[in-house]
């Protein structure tokens, strides 16, 4: 009896021991998938491939924090890459604000990719200014300053594939000059002349000649970069401040556009809410919102300072200007 009951207690140890065993392979097994998954999609990542990095990381069945954090930071990084790539810059605006303060991972691979994305959309928005500045000042036949913004856009590195779309726009612009400059060159115009005799008692006669001359110019308007692609809705509040700046609302909103290195869409709405004698507070209703409205919103409010340049941005939480 006594003999039995051992074998009974020694079995009942061993399944005991086998369970144990079973559990903490499982475990070992599943720290090792994720390492694995980890892994690859690090290299993917390191070659661009976001939407393969993120497929890879859905294949783990219980995803550790790791994996599920470098997830939601690649579900960032893919909004604003793909807001940058349409060259949105309004929606994008709100996607690397939420990209960059994400500190949700500590993945190397992942925070060098992030920080390479948020350089190129620095460049964007500068290759952006100097396109918008080169179109508004070729509108106003202002071609010499012109010349030198689309010359400062080709100067710059094609980081990214928006800025050399860009580039390869701003050519249409300065063959539209080239164009009109070779026409006024070789222009000669054309000249009539009608003499008229007339008679005196000394019977000497004079003749007079009058001599019309005409010139015309144009410049090559093929290119839809030479036109305006935003409309500008300026409804100003009279307040009891009056600025000291000479400009019109119209030369303020434009030098505004200038600044903020945004390309805005056509449909996008202006009003100047404030003036001052050092700023304009505009705000901007954008035609088109994101479908995720955490993360972008339809109008921003902004104040541009003639003197310096300078455009800050409120902050919709705070009030502040940044």
């Amino acid at each position: 009896m006594i003999i039995l009951f051992g074998l009974v207690t020694l079995t009942g140890c061993a399944k005991s021991t086998d369970a144990t065993s079973a559990d903490t392979s499982q475990t070992t097994s599943s720290a090792s998938d994720a390492g694995t998954v980890l892994t690859k999609a690090d290299q993917q990542i390191s070659h661009q491939k976001i939407a393969a990095a993120q497929a890879t990381l859905a294949t783990v069945k219980t995803p550790s924090a790791a994996v599920k954090n470098l997830a939601t930071g690649l579900k960032y990084y893919e909004r604003a890459a793909d807001a940058l790539a349409k060259n949105q810059l309004s929606a994008a605006k709100g996607y690397f604000t939420t990209l960059m303060n994400y500190q949700g991972t500590t993945d190397a691979t992942f925070i060098a990719a992030r920080t390479k994305l948020d350089h190129q959309y620095q460049q964007v928005k500068v290759a952006n200014g100097y396109y918008n500045t080169a179109r508004d000042e070729l509108s106003m036949h202002e071609l010499s300053s012109a010349k030198r913004n689309i010359d400062k856009l080709d100067n710059m590195s094609a980081v990214h594939p928006v800025i050399k779309q860009l580039q390869q726009k701003a050519l249409s612009m300065k063959q539209a000059i080239m164009n009109y400059e070779a026409s006024q060159s070789t222009s000669t115009g054309s000249t009539s002349s009608t003499v008229t005799s007339t008679s005196s008692s000394s019977s000497d006669s004079t003749s007079t000649t009058k001599t019309n001359s005409t010139s015309s110019s144009s410049v090559d308007s093929s290119s839809s970069s030479a036109s305006s692609d935003s409309t500008a809705t300026s409804s100003a509040t009279s307040t009891s401040n009056s600025s000291s700046s000479s400009l019109t609302d119209a030369q303020a909103l434009k030098q505004f556009k200038q600044s903020a290195g945004i390309t805005f869409a056509s449909g996008d709405q202006f009003e100047i809410t404030s003036r001052t004698s050092s700023y304009y507070q505009i705000k901007v209703t954008y035609a088109t919102s994101s479908s995720d409205d955490s993360d972008t919103s339809t109008s921003d409010t902004y104040r541009y300072y003639p003197t310096s340049g300078n455009v800050t941005t409120e902050d919709p939480t705070t009030g502040d200007f940044e």
